[in-house]
């Protein structure tokens, strides 16, 4: 939140420079997040006395002015006729600058010397039309620097308030907290309203109902008014705290907002049905129409404003249009209230409205002080915008609420702060910060926290206060006294280091998603019906559900790289999903990953192949072996409901039986969803399942001793005959003899008779304690051909 330094002027005096104020109140848990000056840039500018005016010899349209700022007398000479003797002026002497880099020095103006000049608004930077010289106040003494009498240069501090420092939200209430810090004295405004015509009561009733989450609501009427714009300064003081400006009463509601913290609101009374207000739940079916012009749909749990023909305001977060504020207004309902912070943040959420008041009410607004800022701002409407206030104030608050005592023990505070910060000190700390506080027996006291520290609950509550105040760099800093043990990391962790691992080392890049999808990338698993975790108040529509699989959230990332012309990727990610499960969701780790495009990365070298099917056969394959599963890997085909896969090119991988993981290139209705040029392959595997397997060992054999013998065989078979089984059925045959057994050509068409295939196998021998004859390889060979002719029907090709 933005503050003015010139602001917090008004309430403490002889406050710290801005830069130093910044670095105590950080350094005491008030984060000021930076300084920067604002305003128009002017030195050398001071307030001076106009003592007299005659006409300039030499020229009919100017005069000659003599002007003292209390020390000296000045000649200056000036276009502008709209000053007088005694006059209250800006001068500008020898040297000064002004806005755009204006700088004024001695000049001879036909003939006659001007030792500087007198300024307008304009000059000044001030405003962008004037009428001539700038006229000050004659209470203004002569002598003064211009920036101090106008408050010309300023300071905004932007600060970080947290969300249980809800007093911070205002000017009044940092400047409590600078006070408190610092030990500058604490000056409130004093301000009288003076009350004309009728009881309140004889223009408005006010009423709560029963169970409505609103614990005080108070009402001023104030008539008569007229609608106009604001004063240049009250407008340039809203729009450097980041508010536009509407109107003169609106305004004010907003400054006081800014000043005080409790956010206000103006009713225009006339357009208020049967001139009645009942602070209620919204009934099912009703709507309204806020002030922006949006339709908002209401149901039950979301607190009202109401007249007798329906909502008129979303209590805490936006009034209506039918009461809002407007030119042709002419009397005023003035309303202060507290409303349930819940109650407050669940409309605005289910709303998607967010404004100025819904984030203070969201943090707790002080109940005590809705009084001072209703009696401000209606002194302020009257001075603006004129008319009278009526008399008296509307106040339902059926159940004071009263700050309950807090037991503070000294011996605590010791204990945790590590330091005695004594009895004095601690007291006077807690007077600071506006906390009664009396002791009832030795070294144990009594305190009561003030209304608008709502988080101030509990005695740590107290000893955090003041462990800040006596200050941070006062508490020795200490070693811990527990023993370092060493620390062991888990299966679980070891195998998800080394999931990275290997999956970066072929090629993929790792993403990070949010663990929340929408309700579109959800539905794309699964069953069409099943169902999911979901968010009680989720930040945004597009995250509304905790996902149960990360290849939609792939997907996602797909679409948003291609939008930005990145149309290779290899992506992945490791993460958890959620699946419900009683009254907390399932969690469960996976792994999953994304190719898209080119199979290599273009170059001229390269052959443009894209990436398929064994792209992601091979990238699983990879993942496995890495991580020394040499348990059997079987596969098997994809479930129905696994909408995301091609149902004929893609499968499941089953690890001792269970399945515990899916590739293969994903449906047609995918690549159409995403609009995709080329098909997109998937893969996922479940974490978990890997760390509940078996854990294996490497096994290394001795490099071998004997030399190899290869021999290849091509043959045509069914193409309905499963590869595994060939290589199985090959293996079987002698495992001793038999090292390898791979494929290295498939051929299909041509001569190749209709639904058959073409096949070529190299199979290496070796035998790990002789070299074998030559005789002994063409046996073993001769009886692989048998094999497959005799098991499989296959044709062998010469």
């Amino acid at each position: 939140m933005i503050f003015s330094y010139n602001w917090l002027k008004e309430y403490i005096e002889s406050p710290l420079a801005p830069k130093d104020l910044s670095d105590v109140l950080t350094m005491t848990g008030t984060e000021v997040e930076s300084v920067s000056s604002s305003g128009p840039s002017v030195s050398g500018v001071v307030t001076a006395t106009v003592l007299g005016c005659a006409s300039h010899p030499n020229a009919d349209r100017l005069q000659l002015c003599e002007v003292t700022d209390g020390r000296e007398t000045y000649s200056i000479v000036c276009g502008a006729r709209n000053m007088t003797p005694g006059d209250r002026v800006a001068l500008a002497l020898d040297g000064a600058e002004l806005p755009g880099g204006v700088r004024i020095k001695r000049s001879r103006i036909r003939g006659v010397e001007s030792q500087g000049m007198m300024c307008s608004e304009v000059e000044l930077g001030i405003k962008d039309t004037s009428e001539g010289i700038m006229i000050l106040p004659q209470d203004i003494p002569p002598g003064r620097d211009i920036n101090e009498v106008l408050g010309l240069k300023d300071f905004m501090m932007e600060v970080g308030v947290t969300p249980n420092r809800a007093d911070l939200l205002s000017v009044r209430g940092l400047s409590r907290e600078v006070s408190a810090v610092t030990g500058a004295p604490f000056r409130d405004k004093d301000f009288t309203l003076v009350e004309e015509g009728e009881p309140v009561d004889d223009y408005i009733s006010v009423s709560i109902e029963s169970g409505a989450p609103c614990r005080r609501y108070a009402a001023r009427v104030i008539e008569g008014v007229t609608i106009g714009p604001s004063p240049d300064g009250l407008k340039k003081r809203l729009e450097a705290h980041g508010i536009r400006s509407v109107n003169n009463v609106v305004d004010a509601t907003n400054y006081v907002m800014l000043e005080i913290g409790s956010p206000l609101h103006a009713f225009d009374l006339d357009r208020i049905g049967g001139r009645a207000i009942d602070v209620r739940l919204a009934g099912d079916g009703e709507s309204i129409i806020t002030i922006d012009s949006r339709e908002m749909r209401l149901d039950p749990s979301m607190l009202v404003i109401a007249d007798d023909r329906g909502p008129v305001a979303l209590a805490g977060v936006m009034g209506g249009k039918s009461t809002e504020v407007t030119d042709a207004t002419r009397n005023i309902l003035l309303e202060a209230a507290w409303f349930l912070p819940s109650s407050v943040r669940r409309t605005s959420r289910k709303t998607n409205l967010s404004t100025d008041s819904s984030y203070r009410f969201e943090r707790g607004v002080d109940i005590n002080g809705l009084s001072r800022a209703l009696d401000l701002c209606a002194v302020m409407i009257k001075r603006l915008a004129g008319g009278c206030v009526a008399k008296g104030t509307i106040d339902l608050y059926p159940e004071e609420i009263a700050q309950k005592p807090i037991g503070l023990r000294m011996e605590r505070v010791r204990a945790l702060l590590g330091v005695d910060p004594g009895k004095a000190d601690a007291l006077d700390i807690l007077k600071r910060l506006g906390v009664q506080a009396e002791e009832t027996h030795d070294g144990v006291f009594k305190a009561v926290a003030p209304s608008w520290r709502v988080d101030i609950n509990e005695e740590i509550d107290l000893i955090e206060e003041i462990s800040r105040l006596y200050g941070y760099d006062n508490i020795p800093v200490t070693l811990p006294a527990s023993a370092l043990r060493q620390a062991f990391a888990s299966r679980a962790f070891n195998i998800k280091r080394k999931v990275k691992q290997v999956i970066t080392s072929i090629g993929f890049i790792e993403v990070i998603n949010y663990s929340f999808v929408s309700g579109n990338l959800f539905s794309m698993t699964g069953a069409a019906t099943k169902e999911g975790v979901g968010i009680l108040n989720p930040l945004t529509g597009e995250q509304t559900v905790m996902r149960d699989s990360l290849l939609p959230s792939l997907l996602d990332n797909l679409r948003r790289n291609l939008l930005k012309k990145n149309e290779d990727l290899r992506i992945f990610e490791l993460a958890p999903i959620f699946t419900p499960k009683g009254k907390l969701p399932d969690e469960r780790w996976k792994v999953a990953g994304l190719i898209y495009g080119l199979r290599w990365e273009y170059k001229w070298n390269y052959a443009k192949e894209w990436a398929d099917f064994f792209d992601v056969k091979g990238a699983v394959e990879r993942l496995f072996d890495g991580l020394g599963m040499y348990l059997p890997l079987e596969v098997a085909g994809v479930d129905a409901s696994d909408r995301l896969f091609h149902p004929g090119k893609s499968a499941a991988l089953l690890l001792n039986g269970r399945r515990c993981g899916v590739f293969g290139e994903a449906h047609p209705d995918v690549v159409q969803a995403f609009d995709l040029k080329r098909p997109v392959y998937l893969f996922e595997a479940d974490i978990d399942s890997i760390v509940e397997a078996p854990a294996m060992k490497a096994r290394y054999l001795p490099l071998p001793r004997f030399p190899e013998s290869a021999r290849d065989i091509a043959f045509i078979v069914d193409d309905r005959v499963p590869y595994g089984e060939i290589i199985k059925s090959i293996e079987d045959l002698d495992t001793k003899l038999i090292e390898k057994v791979e494929l290295f050509d498939v051929y299909c068409g041509g001569n190749i008779p209709s639904g058959m295939r073409s096949m070529a196998i190299r199979i290496v021998y070796r035998s790990a304690e002789r070299t074998l004859t030559y005789e002994e390889v063409e046996s073993m060979h001769s009886g692989v051909a048998k094999r497959l002719a005799e098991r499989f029907g296959a044709e062998i090709r010469v």
